[in-house]
């Protein structure tokens, strides 16, 4: 397919990614590593990110976090992630280089290799349904949730939620179904979706389904109501015959729809400890925060308790589980009004790319972005090995498409 030999071990590392998000951290890190050194051995190409507008936005976004390592209560602690996020710079860009250097033909493999692996994953999530227990043994710790592949890291939903995009956009463009049975699928993947039994994973998944399909797919309104009506009425049915899914689900979330329900929902929550401590945390240190991997440290000083709160003394956690409430505790108003300027700045450019090509991995991956980035749901620290990679992988998908013209 005329692609150069250093290229087709791009192209291979990229297409295997998901399965490095599977293994587990230490081969999330090696992945990242590589792209790095292929960004170096392909520099004379890749010098023409200096003519990138994405690259200024990454560049002023990596040194409000350098700033933030420099007002940070423990800079050492701090250091390791920032340096990670130029990393991820060259990940990024190595990345963009390879997809806008050849033709739809080619780079369409990097997708069926994600369709597949994402197939895999849902095969896996249905067996373990099933049979109380996946396909290779793991079994969940927390009756209703999901483990798959993933074991004690109850976090098949976050990538369920990073890739469902994908896998529907390769079906469509790819294997171009009848409406009916494209109309099924979507179904289906709502229904998995609630079945892995996270619940703000689930409404991330289910507002990025709802959203593609009403952008993407050619249905007549009626059917698309009739389709959403049976699939809420199916989870209905699970949330009231499942003991585990009508705890998780019903009781649970109930009072949020009594009066003051949210406010007296986090009360009663080890969220709500969370995200109360990451508030004062916020304001005890305005401007710049407590610096970033901090809050793990900040939040166990007893200044931060709050018997308001019923599970304040459960405040101790690695983040405060709020992307939002992350950068505001960890990095004051500088760091978050700069990632607010760099990603709506970003969101901007893709979004006035994607109207012009209507390209569908494009759209997938914006959805991805704004859904991600959905205040009061929680979420995993956006600065984690796992949850930033699925987030800089749909990143680099948007920004791909951006001014697209050179092909091989």
């Amino acid at each position: 397919m005329k692609i150069k030999l250093l290229d087709q071990y791009g192209i291979f590392l990229l297409s295997v990614f998901p399965l490095s998000l599977i293994a587990g951290n230490l081969f999330i890190n090696t992945f990242i590593f590589l792209f790095s050194i292929n960004f170096f051995l392909n520099f004379k190409k890749n010098k023409v990110i200096l003519k990138n507008k994405i690259f200024y936005l990454l560049v002023f976004f990596v040194i409000s976090l350098i700033i933030n390592v420099i007002f940070s209560t423990d800079p050492l602690n701090s250091l390791p992630r920032v340096t990670k996020i130029i990393l991820i710079i060259f990940f990024i860009f190595e990345i963009q280089r390879l997809i806008q250097s050849y033709k739809a033909n080619n780079i369409k493999y990097i997708f069926l290799s994600w369709f597949c692996i994402f197939l895999t994953v849902v095969f896996d999530i249905i067996f373990e349904l099933i049979f109380g227990h996946n396909m290779i043994g793991n079994i969940s710790n927390m009756p209703g949730r999901i483990a798959s592949f993933f074991g004690d890291e109850l976090v098949v939903g976050a990538f369920y939620h990073g890739f469902i995009l994908f896998f529907l956009s390769y079906y469509i463009l790819e294997l171009k179904p009848k409406n009916n049975i494209l109309i099924f699928i979507i179904l289906g993947a709502l229904l998995v979706s609630f079945l892995i039994g996270e619940r703000s994973n689930f409404i991330k998944s289910f507002l990025s389904i709802i959203i593609f399909a009403s952008l993407s797919i050619k249905i007549n309104f009626k059917s698309k109501v009739i389709g959403l009506t049976l699939v809420l009425a199916v989870i209905f049915t699970f949330i009231y015959f499942n003991p585990s899914y009508k705890l998780r689900f019903f009781d649970q979330l109930k009072p949020l729809f009594s009066l003051n329900g949210y406010s007296n929902f986090l009360k009663e929550t080890q969220y709500g400890a969370h995200r109360n401590a990451s508030v004062k945390i916020f304001r005890e240190n305005l401007y710049f925060g407590v610096g970033i991997k901090n809050f793990r440290k900040e939040v166990s000083k007893q200044k931060y308790e709050n018997r308001e709160y019923k599970m304040t003394d459960m405040r101790q956690s690695t983040h405060p589980h709020q992307i939002h409430h992350e950068f505001l505790s960890e990095t004051g108003l500088f760091g978050y009004t700069s990632f607010l300027f760099f990603i709506f700045f970003s969101l901007w450019l893709g979004i006035k790319n994607y109207l012009k090509e209507k390209n569908l991995y494009q759209l997938s991956s914006i959805i991805f972005i704004v859904t991600t980035l959905t205040p009061i749901l929680t979420s995993g620290s956006f600065l984690s090995t796992f949850t930033s990679s699925i987030f800089w992988l749909n990143y680099t998908i948007m920004i791909s498409f951006i001014e697209k013209n050179k092909v091989i």
